[in-house]
């Protein structure tokens, strides 16, 4: 079973994506940034425990370029608007 949760962890970060997409304009902005931590999490999660090869290193890249992306926004976004 821990070979393909990096195969999980991957699923969720689509099925992320997928209901913040569906629910633009519908998910007020508090509740779509605890839907992406949330998804991020437990992707994150999902990663870490599952074993080693190439889809842990993926989903664990992937997880790392989201949370740094997101990181980046809000020192840009701290800068600017204050």
């Amino acid at each position: 079973m821990r070979k393909h949760l990096g195969k999980v962890s991957i699923a969720l970060l689509i099925l992320t994506h997928i209901v913040l997409a569906f629910g633009y304009g519908k998910i007020r902005g508090g509740i779509g940034t605890g839907i992406l931590i949330i998804g991020v999490g437990l992707s994150l999660i999902t990663a870490l425990i599952s074993e080693k090869g190439r889809w842990k290193t993926i989903s664990i890249s992937i997880v790392s370029i989201v949370i740094g992306v997101y990181a980046f926004l809000i020192i840009v976004s701290i800068f600017i608007f204050f």
